[in-house]
């Protein structure tokens, strides 16, 4: 074998080898780190005590409009997406709730979530009185924005 036929096997054995991490990556395992994740889920929950008004929902992204949602109590609305190569995506939700609103609410961005999610996959806000809540897995609240 000549050098170039070596150095190309090498090349083609590195490229597979991280193929292959990368997949293992995305694979849940209860505790290994993940190292890449390109998949993920947001969630946005209806965490309200009553069900007197509903949550009143729009999200977008740049290429994407996600329409308009009505949530009542305990409903959710959830969206999964494959972040882009140029760490560039981002989402925006507005929230209306009676009197209270929030306008271009980032609910994903390359810079914050994908790192806070990245062991998951999701990112999780809710809604309650006071105001949003985010979370990496529904359990452990942190508030965000209070109305």
């Amino acid at each position: 074998m000549n050098k170039a036929s070596m150095s190309y096997n090498t090349f083609v054995l590195f490229l597979c080898m991280v193929l292959l991490a990368s997949c293992i990556g995305q694979t849940p395992v209860s505790a290994k780190r993940v190292i890449i994740r390109i998949t993920f889920k947001v969630h946005i929950l209806d965490g309200f005590a009553t069900n007197a008004k509903p949550l009143l929902l729009s999200c977008r992204s740049n290429d994407d409009d996600l329409g308009k949602h009505t949530l009542w109590k305990d409903q959710e609305f959830r969206f999964k997406f494959n972040i882009n190569i140029f760490k560039t995506t981002h989402f925006l939700c507005d929230f209306n709730w009676t009197t209270k609103k929030a306008a271009n609410f980032s609910v994903f961005s390359d810079q914050t979530e994908v790192m806070t999610c990245k062991q998951t996959g999701n990112c999780f806000w809710k809604t309650q009185e006071d105001g949003i809540y985010f979370s990496d897995n529904s359990q452990n609240w942190e508030k965000k924005l209070g109305w």
